[in-house]
C-alpha cells in the first residue's frame, strides 16, 4: 500500500475503505456465497451465512471508518473471552494490544484476519490514545496472515456454530 493520499497511517484518505481492508477488499457476495455452498451449506444456510457476514463486514467497517475520519484515535484489539479456547494462537496472542491510527502498517494489523476470525477490533477514542503515548507493535510481533478461512474455526465449522445459534440443527 502507497503512503500517497493518506491521512492517517496506513488507511486512504479518500476512496472506498474497504479496499484499505486486506481480507474484505477480496470478498464479494458471489464470493462468499461461493464459500458457503463449497462448505456444503443449503440455500437457507447460505441465507443465514450471508446475514452473519454481512454484520461482520460492517461491524469491521464501523471500526476502520471511525479511525480513519477521528483523527488521533486508535484499534484495540480483541478475542471475547467466549472465543478464546477456540481461538489461533496468532490472534490470542493479540488480545488487548492498542495500536495508534497511524501505525504506517495499521493495515496489516485489521482483524478480522480471516473468515471465522475470533478478533475484532475496538475504536480507542483520542484522549485514550494520548493518555498512553505510543502504540508500536511489540518487538517481533507480526500481524497474522489475512487468510480466507481460520485454520482453527473452518467455514463448516462456522455454518454449523450459526445454525445451532437459529435453533437449527448443522
Amino acid at each position: 500500500m502507497t503512503t500517497t493520499g493518506q491521512d492517517s497511517g496506513g488507511l486512504p484518505a479518500s476512496g472506498r475503505l474497504i479496499d484499505s481492508h486486506p481480507l474484505l477488499a477480496r470478498l464479494t457476495g458471489q464470493v462468499v456465497w461461493n464459500l458457503a455452498e463449497e462448505a456444503g451449506a443449503d440455500d437457507e444456510e447460505c441465507g443465514l451465512f450471508m446475514d452473519h457476514y454481512a454484520a461482520w463486514r460492517g461491524a469491521a467497517l464501523a471500526v476502520l471508518e471511525r479511525l480513519r475520519d477521528e483523527p488521533g484515535g486508535g484499534l484495540r484489539l480483541v478475542v471475547d473471552d467466549e472465543d478464546r479456547a477456540g481461538a489461533c494462537p496468532e490472534c490470542v496472542a493479540l488480545h488487548g494490544m492498542v495500536l495508534s491510527g497511524t501505525q504506517p502498517d495499521i493495515a496489516a494489523w485489521l482483524p478480522p484476519f480471516s473468515i471465522g476470525c475470533h478478533c475484532h477490533a475496538e475504536y480507542v477514542e483520542p484522549a485514550e490514545m494520548a493518555g498512553a503515548g505510543p502504540h508500536p507493535p511489540p518487538p517481533g510481533l507480526r500481524p497474522p496472515a489475512h487468510r480466507l478461512c481460520c485454520p482453527r474455526r473452518p467455514l463448516s465449522l462456522l455454518l454449523a456454530q450459526l445454525a445451532q445459534s437459529q435453533g437449527r440443527e448443522g
